[in-house]
């Protein structure tokens, strides 16, 4: 039998197991190796540190939907890829040959850019590493949530319950990319939940609870949270695939690498043509159109090129029963926002867990 390996346990990579387990490939064989027992859903991950959700309901238990997929599941780390050979090396030791091969491994924190933050800021992700330190987090009086993005944002109000925050949105600001109305109404949500806004100067340097500027007085906080960009993971640069200029893998229009028809890629590892942001939404509507490929090419059929959307539904938690959103540029808030993601998040996760 040939087989087909996928890499990492990532948003499209979920929906590819659904889908060979609801239509199984004749003649293949399935292998998911991926270093997560416990897959996270980035979009509920707020609700967990705001207490709206238990951890195991933002968890995707892979053995378990393995084994109802009928796929092998190896829990361990790639630490490259042979492309002419086709091999993934281990870090457990021993290498897998595939005859096809899809990547979802995620991205890493950005935290190389800034000196000491790798040392002293607790990266959002991986996720998995972040959730049994939620605890300590808890008990901390003060804490500085670094990146203006919508994952800072909103973590920034999950915690705020918890401990004095402050927000630092660096120079690009609160909320970037997003319709002015928005930021302007999260600047507010920000004010009357008591947590502090900085914006204008970007972090240039962190040091054991404290954050520094190039001008003016340095922030202090017992804890550091750092939800800034995401970076590429080293062991890409090894592989000889081609990649853009931030280290991501390059894709043509079929969720393709560049330059190999056996290699497909998606989520937050890539850099798809059109430059789409590093955004879960992406990588769950990658999902379906992943799993249509690599069925097709497997078949011997040609794969299809994927559209993404010009638009999408951008909805923000703001850890209280409310929630702000924007599409084609209206922007709304209030509870049945809240409830609005609150269902798409929960219907997400129960075509998974179930």
């Amino acid at each position: 039998m040939k087989h087909l390996l996928l890499l990492g346990g990532g948003h499209a990579h979920v929906e590819v197991l659904r889908q060979i387990g609801a239509n199984p490939l004749p003649g293949w064989r399935v292998t998911l190796l991926t270093r997560e027992a416990q897959s996270p859903y980035s979009g509920m991950l707020p609700g967990v540190m705001a207490g709206l959700y238990r951890p195991e309901q933002a968890l995707i238990d892979m053995a378990a939907l393995c084994a109802r997929c009928g796929v092998a599941l190896l829990l361990d780390r790639a630490t490259g890829i042979d492309p002419q050979r086709r091999l993934v090396r281990r870090a457990a030791g021993g290498d897998i040959a595939w005859d096809l091969l899809s990547i979802d491994t995620g991205a890493t924190p950005e935290t190389d850019r800034t000196p000491g933050a790798a040392e002293h800021a607790l990266p959002l992700k991986p996720i998995d590493a972040l959730l049994p330190r939620l605890g300590a987090l808890a008990a901390c009086r003060s804490i500085a949530v670094v990146g203006g993005g919508a994952a800072g944002f909103e973590v920034a109000l999950a915690l705020h319950r918890r401990a004095a925050v402050t927000l630092v949105a660096g120079g690009s600001g609160l909320l970037p990319g997003f319709p002015t109305k928005l930021r302007q109404r999260a600047a507010r949500a920000l004010a009357a939940r008591g947590v502090a806004l900085r914006e204008g100067q970007d972090v240039v340097e962190v040091t054991a609870g404290r954050l520094h500027f190039a001008a003016g007085p340095p922030l202090e906080a017992e804890a550091l949270v750092w939800a800034t960009g995401a970076a590429a993971a080293p062991w890409l640069a090894e592989t000889g695939l081609a990649r853009d200029e931030k280290g991501f893998l390059r894709l043509d229009a079929c969720l393709r690498a560049v330059g190999h028809d056996a290699i497909f890629a998606a989520g937050d590892v890539v850099s798809f043509p059109g430059g789409l942001p590093k955004a879960g939404v992406f990588a769950v509507r990658q999902g379906p159109v992943l799993a249509a490929n690599l069925r097709a090419v497997a078949m011997g059929v040609a794969p299809r090129p994927h559209v993404p959307q010009r638009d999408y539904l951008r909805l923000l938690s703001l850890s209280d029963g409310r929630a702000l959103g924007t599409r084609n540029g209206f922007v709304f808030g209030g509870r049945w926002v809240w409830w609005l993601k609150d269902r798409i998040d929960r219907r997400f996760m129960a075509r998974y867990q179930r």
